[in-house]
């Protein structure tokens, strides 16, 4: 609906258009009422309404000044009509120099004011598409230029960015940068939906004295430009930081990094460096989701060495045990460690490859193992093969537990000598006739149920359920040659509870129905009865 403000000196003549316009009717929507173009002026700024009706003649601020105050001073390009209950010839010269919409004169009845509503929904209509269309491409335009200004730099492209911006280039400024909080490509939730949810709430819930403007960064990464309008005094910076921990309380599960604030827009590409070192800096660690503040960190912090070695170690001695969650908790600890104590990369890589070393030399198998693509050996050393991320704390965390996982089904079993895999298919082969699923399986054995597919494949050149089927149809072709038991018994026997499915896994392994099978068994069976005849 259209938004209507009513500018009218006389209570009755408010009072009817309250009251006698079926506005709701005709598309449009009461946003308000003045008594004076000084009120009205004020209610335009709150309200931003698409229509202005306005009486002439009234006092502090008449009905022409407030038209000439609209273009002038708010610069509002909206539509303007002219009520009055005077025809001289003055007030239309100069309603037309104001490019007044309509001039129409009271008395007006409802049917006229209804005819004129309509009469303007089309042009109203027009209006709102091209200001929306010229707002996005303004918006573009200044995403663009601060895009390139962040990236490049330099004098030109900071007033460049100031003109389309619309502000001065000593403005002082901030930049929060937000993503979606998970590594893995494959994981993140809705990091193309960011930016249109930045972009909605840049226009509301954020501190006031505030001048916002979204834009994206990079495929999946939303900036917010925060440009102080000159109303902050000294409370900028704080200001700047309730903006980034705003943004990062309303999106879920996404990280916020939060620049100082710089003088001026020439500043922008040190801002741009800070929110990056930052994004860096939480992602070597591990922690992610939240609101991420950039801080200078001491050119030489202590590194707690004897921490770091207490906490590899019971990382080795977790992966020794097979013990996944323990692997877990001290990949938690070892990455804090870095956080807390502002470990460099160079350090975080250092002692990651001395891990990557110590498993190495001690769980690696002889031979060839290590050249297999699949294997935890083969990862190990090329981790890092051109990979950037792999050094983040969230890859390192992954690929730790997905070498757990992979020596775990490798070991073999302290009791039998046999690998996990061996004593896994030894145990289907003794309750294949129980319902029971893979992920039930790897829990028996401490297993990671994905790790443990692999390699249960890998070891029996089966995948699980092919081996399971295998099974149960071997065990279902005996009890159908050898027993009276209905297909629909023999089913359930087996595991299966749905007849149909396990047809079609009876028919997939043998080239027939168990029904058919089950036929040319008892005729098998009768011509090997029958007596021979001489």
């Amino acid at each position: 609906m259209f938004k209507v403000l009513v500018v009218d000196d006389e209570p009755l003549m408010l009072e009817g258009w309250k009251t006698m316009v079926d506005w709701q009717g005709c598309g449009y929507e009461l946003c308000g009422t003045a008594t004076d173009g000084e009120e009205a002026l004020a209610s335009i700024r709150a309200s931003e309404p698409d229509l202005v009706l306005t009486d002439v003649r009234m006092p502090v601020l008449d009905g022409l000044g407030l038209i000439r105050a609209m273009r002038d001073e708010l610069r509002v390009s909206t539509m303007t009509v002219i009520v009055s209950a005077y025809s001289e010839f003055t007030y239309a010269q100069q309603a037309l120099r104001y490019q007044v919409d309509r001039y129409v004169l009271k008395p007006l009845v409802p049917e006229e004011i209804h005819r004129l509503l309509l009469e303007l929904a089309g042009p109203l209509e027009k209006r709102l598409l091209e200001k929306d269309t010229a707002q996005r491409e303004r918006a573009a335009a200044a995403a663009a230029a601060v895009v390139s200004l962040l990236k490049q730099g330099g004098p030109t492209a900071a007033g460049a960015a100031a003109r389309v911006l619309g502000v001065r280039e000593e403005t002082r400024c901030g930049l929060v940068i937000a993503e979606a909080a998970q590594v893995d490509p494959g994981r993140v939730d809705d990091a193309m939906s960011l930016l249109p949810r930045v972009q909605r709430m840049a226009g509301a819930e954020f501190p006031g004295g505030l001048q916002l403007l979204a834009f994206e960064e990079a495929p999946g990464r939303a900036g917010l430009l925060v440009l102080d309008d000159g109303s902050s005094g000294d409370a900028f910076e704080s200001r700047l930081t309730g903006t980034a921990s705003v943004l990062a309380e309303q999106l879920e599960h996404a990280a916020v990094y939060c620049s100082m604030a710089a003088a001026g827009l020439a500043g922008l590409p040190e801002l741009y460096r800070q929110t990056m070192v930052t994004r860096r800096r939480s992602m070597l660690c591990g922690r992610r989701e939240g609101m991420h503040r950039y801080q200078e960190h001491p050119a030489a912090p202590s590194f707690p060495l004897e921490d770091l070695t207490r906490y590899t170690e019971m990382l080795l001695h977790a992966m020794d045990s097979a013990d996944l969650e323990g692997v877990s908790r001290a990949a938690d600890s070892l990455l804090l460690l870095f956080e807390r104590s502002g470990a460099q990369e160079c350090w975080v890589q250092a002692a990651a490859r001395h891990l990557h070393g110590e498993l190495l030399r001690r769980f690696a198998a002889p031979g060839g193992a290590a050249a297999e693509e699949d294997g935890w050996q083969w990862q190990m050393l090329h981790a890092w093969d051109g990979h950037e991320e792999a050094w983040y704390g969230e890859s390192l965390k992954r690929l730790w537990t997905k070498t757990a996982g992979w020596l775990a089904v490798r070991k073999e079993s302290p009791m039998t000598g046999h690998s996990v895999v061996a004593e896994a298919a030894a145990y289907l082969r003794r309750h294949y006739r129980e319902k029971i699923q893979l992920r039930d399986v790897a829990r028996r054995f401490h297993l990671s149920p994905v790790y443990f597919g692999q390699q249960f494949k890998r070891e029996t050149g089966m995948r699980f359920n092919e081996f399971l089927h295998k099974l149960r149809i071997g065990e279902a072709l005996k009890l159908l040659r050898l027993t009276e038991l209905r297909v629909s018994e023999i089913a359930p026997m087996l595991g299966y509870h749905d007849t149909e499915y396990f047809t079609h896994k009876f028919k997939a392994l043998t080239g027939e129905s168990p029904s058919l099978y089950k036929s040319k068994c008892r005729e098998d069976r009768y011509a090997e009865s029958r007596p021979d005849v001489p």
